[in-house]
């Protein structure tokens, strides 16, 4: 992708902060709306409450879609993936909103809604989003490749498993969603499923990755983070980020107890609050990972003055909220009227989105502007390895396809000026570049003093 200069005031910065907060609000609303308090409403009433959410949530996306594009001024790239990605991405986030709204019509006009247009959204939102995160994760691992950091492999790793949470939890919907009437209606019980079950490999495979997913983002969060574990805040930092780690292991505390009957013996399924704290606690705890995640990115831009390469990062840390916050595939498949959970699925594309072009064009700030690569490549700070890596590996990019480029036309003028073509053995183009960037990088002062040794004895001779 191609990114260029955008003088955003901070005030657009605040704009998207603003919005990510309204939008987790509703994340965490649409999923307690669903479990517990339209439960006793009219469905009239129900369904023009899941209209306004509809209606705050497009619009959401709107801002959240422009924004992320104008704060980092996105252009027209010059590779054909950028185009597709930018493509696509667009269309698909407008389609999934589209079927959205057809679906909120459909219930408005006729008291009931098409199962397959839920699946086709849902569908549309999670393949989107694991595509996107797949290619992330691919330029990841070209980023360890070249320049291997602990911090960079925890999220190439990470990455993978978000990406391929997204197809697993996919056939996961489909398994339940075909199995429901083809029309729901709000006489629909959604706590009767007409087919079995998903199968016990689907249903594995589809916790496994959740878990693994949220473990895997903790630790590559501990890698980025580590630095404020300094002996005096040692016991406040890990307090603070085991917090989210110890809220998301409730989710399968809590049913274990119960299935002990512990709850019940210590009198705590009596209590006429706990179905909604239980609730609460099952809508917030995605959210409330991906705040943690988020986070750690927001804390990471404070430590840059670089006015593009900071939104980048923001807009990185962006994607994970409202990547985590849109997990509500245990609801979906309930299939209720209206369909709760379906509002937040719609935010994984444009998560997705977010942090792939927040990180990508980080890497091209760094690449291109040689004053920044000098100051984060002595930088000590240990979060700053994850800037370096990225930075590194798109400047190694960026040489070897400019050299390979002029080698060609050269190679291709003299073949058409002799009148011989004569065969040649390719030199090391890439181990040049490397020797190169890692001049560059490194700043290797052995290097430097040998040059000016040699100054000397080249203007006598």
């Amino acid at each position: 992708m191609k990114f260029s200069f955008h003088a955003g005031s901070i005030d657009s910065r605040l704009l998207i902060l603003l919005v990510v907060a309204v939008t987790v609000i509703l994340q965490v609303l649409d999923k307690t709306f669903g479990n517990t308090l339209t439960i006793s409403l009219d469905p009239q009433a129900s369904l023009m409450v899941f209209g306004l959410m509809v209606l705050v949530s497009i619009t959401m996306q709107f801002v959240l879609f422009e924004n992320t594009r104008k704060s980092i001024k996105v252009e027209r790239s010059n590779s054909r993936l950028g185009q597709i990605i930018l493509v696509i991405t667009t269309l698909l986030q407008y389609s999934a909103a589209g079927f959205l709204v057809i679906i909120l019509f459909e219930a408005l006009f006729t008291s009931q809604y098409n199962v397959n247009l839920l699946e086709i959204t849902v569908g549309i939102s999670l393949i989107t989003s694991s595509l996107l995160l797949a290619i992330l994760s691919s330029r990841f691992v070209r980023t360890y490749v070249n320049s291997p950091s602990k911090v960079v492999l925890a999220y190439s790793i990470a990455i993978a498993i978000l990406s391929l949470s997204g197809i697993i939890a996919f056939a996961y919907v489909d398994n339940f969603l075909q199995g429901k009437p083809d029309y729901i209606t709000p006489y629909f019980n959604p706590w009767i499923s007409y087919s079995p079950t998903a199968s016990p490999a689907v249903v594995f495979a589809y916790q496994f990755t959740a878990i693994m997913s949220f473990l895997s983002l903790w630790v590559a969060t501990i890698f980025l983070t580590s630095r404020y574990a300094s002996k005096s805040k040692k016991i406040k930092y890990w307090t603070i980020v085991s917090i989210p780690l110890v809220y998301f292991a409730s989710l399968y505390l809590i049913p274990f107890l119960q299935q002990q009957n512990l709850l019940e013996q210590l009198g705590i399924e009596d209590i006429p609050t706990y179905a909604y704290s239980y609730n609460y606690l099952l809508n917030t705890v995605k959210a409330a990972g991906g705040i943690m995640f988020g986070i750690a990115f927001f804390l990471l831009s404070r430590t840059i003055m670089h006015g593009q390469l900071q939104r980048s990062i923001v807009m990185a840390g962006v994607g994970l909220i409202l990547l985590f916050g849109a997990s509500t595939t245990s609801l979906v498949i309930m299939a209720t009227y209206p369909p709760w959970g379906v509002i937040s699925m719609t935010f994984l594309i444009i998560g997705s989105y977010s942090l792939l072009v927040g990180l990508d064009s980080a890497a091209f700030y760094l690449a291109t502007d040689s004053s920044l690569r000098r100051i984060i490549a002595t930088s000590s700070q240990k979060e700053h390895d994850i800037l370096k890596a990225l930075g590194h590996a798109e400047s190694q990019r960026m040489v070897i396809d400019k050299v390979n480029s002029i080698s060609k036309l050269v190679h291709d003028k003299i073949q058409t000026d002799k009148l011989f073509a004569i065969s040649s053995e390719p030199t090391d183009v890439q181990g040049y570049i490397n020797e190169v960037l890692g001049e560059v990088w490194h700043i290797d002062q052995d290097l430097l003093q040998k040059a000016k040794d040699k100054l000397p004895r080249e203007d006598h001779g």
